[in-house]
């Protein structure tokens, strides 16, 4: 089990408090073209979504985390990037986890 960096979705009731924020393996994930370790996001894609619900991170047919709306912007949810295109909050987000001494280079 870890810290969120973010703690936006810790206490979300789609998220199962007793799976989530933990380390899984799975085949998919390699250490050959990076660190092996890939942040799991169930909305945004289907080896994700799969990891998730073996892990009983979410259920399936449940309401998942999706902090993004269909414009690529963050959603209100994401209280310090609300309204920013994902991408366009890159460097925010890099400058905030730096400065709560959370990034590991």
């Amino acid at each position: 089990q870890y810290v969120p960096l973010f703690d936006y979705f810790a206490k979300d009731k789609r998220v199962n408090a007793d799976f989530g924020f933990r380390v899984y393996a799975d085949n998919y994930v390699t250490d050959d073209s990076g660190t092996g370790i890939v942040h799991q996001a169930p909305a945004f894609g289907e080896d994700d979504y799969r990891v998730c619900i073996a892990n009983n991170v979410i259920s399936k047919g449940e309401d998942i985390v999706c902090p993004v709306d269909m414009n690529g912007n963050f959603t209100s949810e994401v209280g310090d990037f609300a309204g920013k295109h994902v991408k366009d909050a890159d460097k925010e987000i890099v400058q905030l986890i730096k400065k709560r001494g959370r990034l590991i280079y």
